[in-house]
């Protein structure tokens, strides 16, 4: 799972309490001012300038005989001396051609020794793995068995098949739409990697509190978990076996597959085998992962058993042990959805039966990554050479990507070295290539985009703010992505068809599909990566908007907060004044009261904006990293902030009284302020759902 930081406040934003005070809020007002200049200043700087993006990824020299000798002496190269560099602290990896186990190979440890148990080395032959979301595919094997048999229908809207009502209220969801991550569902985050004893059975892990659907079925890609733990969930249901027992008795013993298993907490032969997780190779084991959504990602294996699967999905497992019928093996491996779903975002990389089509120039294949939160796994299979690599690693290393780079390096290496034709990999498929004009160009890309795997209809939707994407089009027709897709970098792509880009020097895709508004197409979504799709944002939605206004409306009531006491003061002394004045009438006289009363419901409510936004910051904080955030605690979270709303009327009500009563410049300004912050919050707080009747994400 990769995500971008969040954006804090500058520390020149922190420091001058003081200095708030002595210039009251007319000071505030002057420096928002001049920080929303300079920000829009910098901002129209960049949109004319090219970006300058790092060296493009490069093929390397192949031609190498795909023989054990020279794949281990690679893999110790590639992999082993890795390790020490990334602080990853172990490896496994295996390698099957030509219908038989190549090699496997362990490296680094699998336990430290920094715990209670001893060290321990990698063994591929013993040590399991926890490989994440690579169980998908092992999960959709089971499915495509009912499939087969005639007990499931790809399809049939599942709702048949489940035993809670499924609100699909944007249309049906067929097990083809699970397998392809295009249900329509939004993210799931709450609930999805917990500790021991936190444990759900299959069906409370789909029934208690499902995803809104809020995309039409087959559309729009985007990757979920649910999904397939709820395709998962049909298979139990079905065949009436228990997820994890269905998965031992018809994928895993079957193909001889003996140190595999979805069971949490595993049996203890296993368990006992059960490679530990670390963040990096300098601190210590973290307690085993429980993934809730067992049949996305709950499965432990050794990288030999995952060389027997790789066997069975290429075909090469003798007909007794075979998982799936020639023909439905073919049916998993091809693209699943046509035009007549996805639209012109068809051209691009495409799922197929959960399997990835990870096709390159020259080279097709297919497979699927998976991450935990210390674990970190890839599959790929080239069907035309009858080869698959598996790779885990216990650890995800010192740097945010470190993993994923030694990952990619080892996948591309491999595919580089001993199978991708050299003139294949220097040049595009003639189909690819277009010297048309048809279609978006660059300019039409233009823009800010969301990703379509993020919460929608809930406060998780805040978590949009960290994770967009920004194109910007380049003098010489091509586009920089930044971040590009599964990086922290700025890509550079090239169109290659009417609807197609590839990134300059590699292979990675975007597909285009554009909408009609009122007479003017638009492009309204950028696919990439199979499951993944970039959705135009709406002005509102884009960051670069957003944060700069939430952090000066912060600003402004958090100097009101400082202010408060000495205004406070100040009524104080002017009521003693008004005591001393003598009497007067009754109307004249509960003025001031009812004043006040008006004031100390405005701050009342600042402060609980204040709370409540740093409430959301740190449930922000948990969710990233799979912490359980209770129910109650977001409920109170929503009562800070709509009391924040209800005190919109009382900021109102003073800064009137302020500009009737001619209060003076500073204090008509700084009233002012406080009312636009508060409506600027509220705003923020409803469009980004930390005011909705779901708290479930």
């Amino acid at each position: 799972m990769i995500t971008t930081p969040t954006r804090e406040a500058p520390p020149s934003r922190r420091r001058h309490p003081r200095l708030l005070v002595r210039k009251s809020l007319a000071a505030a007002a002057v420096v928002a001012l001049g920080v929303t200049l300079a920000g829009c200043a910098s901002g129209a700087t960049g949109a004319t300038a090219d970006p300058a993006p790092p060296a493009p990824p490069q093929h390397q020299p192949g031609g190498r005989s795909l023989t054990q000798d020279d794949v281990d002496s690679w893999l110790d190269g590639a992999v082993g001396s890795a390790l020490q560099t990334t602080g990853i602290p172990g490896a496994t990896v295996s390698v099957v051609a030509d219908g038989k186990l190549l090699t496997a190979r362990g490296y680094g440890m699998a336990d430290t020794g920094t715990g209670e148990t001893p060290a321990e080395a990698v063994d591929p032959e013993r040590t399991l793995f926890r490989v994440g979301s690579v169980s998908k595919v092992v999960s959709a094997t089971a499915v495509m068995q009912l499939v087969e048999q005639g007990d499931l229908d790809l399809d049939a809207d599942v709702q048949q098949y489940l035993d809670f009502d499924l609100d699909t209220p944007k249309g049906a969801v067929t097990l083809r739409h699970l397998l392809t991550h295009t249900a329509g569902f939004e993210e799931v985050i709450a609930g999805l990697i917990g500790t021991p004893g936190s444990e759900k059975t299959l069906r409370e892990a789909v029934s208690e509190a499902p995803p809104a659907q809020v995309f039409v079925p087959g559309t729009t890609p985007a990757y979920s978990n649910y999904g397939a733990t709820l395709a998962g969930y049909v298979a139990e249901r079905v065949s009436g076996v228990p997820f994890a027992d269905l998965l031992q008795q018809d994928v895993f013993d079957r193909a001889g597959m003996t140190s595999s298993s979805f069971a949490q907490p595993l049996p203890a032969d296993l368990d006992a085998r059960l490679a530990h997780g670390y963040p990096d190779d300098s601190k210590p084991a973290v307690a085993t992962e429980v993934v809730n959504a067992a049949p996305a990602g709950a499965m432990s294996a050794t990288a030999t058993d995952m060389a027997r699967f790789m066997l069975a999905q290429l075909g090469d497992l003798p007909d007794d042990q075979a998982l799936l019928q020639p023909d439905t093996l073919a049916e998993m491996h091809r693209p699943a959805l046509d035009a007549d779903d996805l639209g012109t975002l068809v051209v691009g990389q495409r799922m197929d039966l959960a399997f990835f089509d990870d096709s390159t120039p020259g080279l097709a294949a297919f497979g699927h990554d998976g991450d935990t939160q210390v674990f970190h796994s890839a599959m790929r299979m080239f069907p035309e050479h009858d080869t698959g690599i598996f790779l885990s690693m216990n650890g995800s290393g010192r740097s945010a990507t470190a993993s994923l780079d030694l990952r990619t390096t080892v996948l591309q290496g491999f595919a580089d070295r001993y199978l991708r034709d050299a003139a294949a990999a220097d040049s595009t498929d003639a189909s690819d290539s277009t010297d048309s004009t048809d279609g978006p160009v660059a300019a039409d890309l233009a823009g800010t985009y969301l990703s379509s795997r993020s919460p929608v209809t809930n406060p998780g939707a805040l978590l949009a703010l960290s994770g967009q994407t920004t194109i910007v089009p380049r003098s010489d027709g091509t586009v920089a992505v930044t971040p590009k897709p599964l990086g922290v970098t700025t890509g550079v792509y090239e169109k290659v068809g009417t609807d197609l880009w590839r990134e300059v020097g590699g292979d990675a895709l975007l597909a285009t599909r554009t909408a009609d508004t009122d007479g003017d197409s638009t492009v309204e979504a950028i696919s990439w990566g199979a499951s993944f799709t970039m959705l135009r944002a709406q002005p509102w939605q884009a960051a670069s908007a957003v944060l700069p206004s939430v952090i000066l409306a912060v600003v402004v009531l958090f100097a009101s907060m400082i202010v408060w006491p000495a205004t406070a003061l100040a009524g104080v002394g002017r009521r003693r004044r008004d005591l001393r004045a003598g009497p007067s009438t009754g109307v004249v006289a509960t003025t001031p009261r009812r004043r006040d009363r008006t004031l100390l419901l405005s701050r009342l409510g600042q402060a609980s904006t204040l709370l409540a936004l740093v409430g959301w910051a740190v449930v922000a904080v948990q969710a990233m990293s799979f912490a359980e955030v209770s129910a109650v605690t977001l409920r109170v979270l929503q009562g800070l902030q709509l009391l924040g709303v209800v005190a919109i009327v009382p900021a109102a009500l003073v800064a009137w009284q302020a500009v009737r009563e001619r209060r003076g410049w500073a204090v008509v300004t700084g009233r002012v302020l406080v009312l636009v912050s508060l409506v600027v919050l509220a705003g923020f707080a409803f469009g980004f759902r930390l005011i909705a009747p779901s708290v479930s994400f």
